[in-house]
């Protein structure tokens, strides 16, 4: 069985030892960091549960391994975070002593290669890069959250669409595709209008609106980045780039200068943004050829390494891509 818990989304997957898909189930997100370990353990009962009954008969006590790639991971030093969250394993029905956590980073690196040594980058929401050797963490860059950090994430790619937004509006003149799009949807509407109403009170309009919401909420704006930047606007490609060095330096921070070792993209932005993902993968191969790869199935990722520890060969390439297909 693999489990890829996330931060919004938890998948359970229970596979035979050849990565033939036999059930699988998705919960809420099971984050102990961010939901606390009590409802965290509900979604990953809820998803491992569902997965087994869709398995079929007998499928509880058959499985012979399970990985769970865990967001928040380091919650697990807390013993009372630990003991609720195996308690959860159990309740779903897995027999004790054959369940693994690790990290959402090492099965989504095991999604994109079955090397052992490497970098997984993930943008989403957020975004992190971490160095893996031997299939373990050995260090990160980023992952700081989006107050300080995550730079060049959707929330980042987000936010810097508003304050371009922000500046065009002030200014009075004619809204570029880009900022276009994010004013329709913060203040459909609404246009300067009279002389009480100048253009610097119509941009503040637009901040107070979003000041109002959820900050983590400017991340919807990372598509309409992309859909700007195929149009041509000139903000919008200003920001991709930029976005695509934070994540290229982010990445460098946790490599060797010149080694060739692979670089996995996994995250949303890198999934759905083929601006993003092309001026980073220039930048990551300028100079180096190392292979960069997209993340698979995670949740795959996860059964493989249970695989592996289930007597599996590593050296398998055909049996890694049978279990990390994207479906």
């Amino acid at each position: 069985m693999g489990v890829d818990a996330g931060g919004t989304t938890t998948r359970a997957l229970v596979t035979t030892v050849t990565g033939a898909r036999l059930g699988e189930a998705w919960s809420g997100g099971a984050n102990p960091n961010t939901h606390g370990p009590d409802q965290a353990g509900e979604q990953l009962t809820e998803a491992i549960g569902a997965a087994l009954d869709r398995a079929g008969a007998g499928a509880r006590e058959a499985v012979a391994a399970t990985f769970i790639g865990l967001a928040g991971v380091s919650g697990l030093r807390d013993e009372t975070v630990r003991t609720r969250l195996e308690r959860a394993l159990t309740k779903a029905g897995l027999l004790p002593g054959t369940a693994e956590f690790t990290g959402d980073d090492v099965v989504a690196f095991a999604s994109g290669t079955h090397e052992r040594d490497g970098t997984i980058l993930i943008a989403g929401t957020g975004a992190i890069a971490t160095r893996i050797e031997n299939r373990h963490r050995a260090r990160s860059a980023d992952g700081m959250g989006w107050l300080i950090g995550d730079e060049g994430s959707a929330f980042w790619i987000g936010h810097q669409a508003a304050r371009e937004t922000a500046r065009q509006l002030g200014r009075g003149v004619e809204l570029s595709p880009l900022a276009r799009s994010i004013a329709k949807q913060v203040i459909p509407g609404q246009r300067p209008s009279g002389t009480d109403h100048l253009p610097e009170e119509h941009a503040r309009n637009f901040a107070r609106t979003l000041t109002a919401a959820p900050p983590i909420g400017l991340a919807a704006f990372a598509p309409l980045v992309t859909e700007a930047h195929l149009r041509g606007d000139a903000a919008a490609e200003v920001i991709v780039d930029a976005a695509a060095g934070h994540l290229a330096q982010s990445v460098h921070q946790v490599r060797i200068p010149g080694e060739r070792r692979p670089v996995v993209l996994a995250g949303g932005v890198l999934a759905h943004s083929a601006p993003v993902r092309e001026a980073l993968t220039h930048k990551l191969t300028l100079g180096t050829g190392s292979p960069v790869l997209p993340a698979g199935c995670t949740a795959g990722g996860a059964a493989w390494l249970a695989a592996l520890r289930a007597g599996a060969d590593e050296r398998d390439t055909a049996l890694h891509a049978a279990f990390t297909l994207p479906t």
